[in-house]
């Protein structure tokens, strides 16, 4: 099997250390705001799933933590919209 090209690892690399770094605290953002925890999966899950699909918009540190919160806010509002 061929290897991916070399921006396609770089991609993964940046998403995977954005994850790393920002998986608890934008999971314990998404808890506080939804109190449960199967919901805050399916948040955190779509906010990540953002993250990948726009990463050529995910600024550099240390404005990243602050767009992910402002993605996972974006998220719960539509969450909270679908549940009503």
């Amino acid at each position: 099997m061929p290897s991916p090209p070399p921006d396609a690892e770089q991609r993964r690399h940046r998403f995977e250390a954005v994850y790393a770094a920002y998986h608890g605290p934008v999971l314990g953002y998404v808890l506080r705001r939804t109190g449960n925890p199967d919901d805050a999966a399916d948040v955190l899950a779509d906010t990540f799933l953002t993250a990948w699909r726009r990463l050529e918009d995910l600024p550099p540190e240390p404005a990243a933590r602050l767009w992910l919160y402002g993605v996972a806010r974006r998220v719960l509002a539509n969450h909270h919209r679908g549940q009503r």
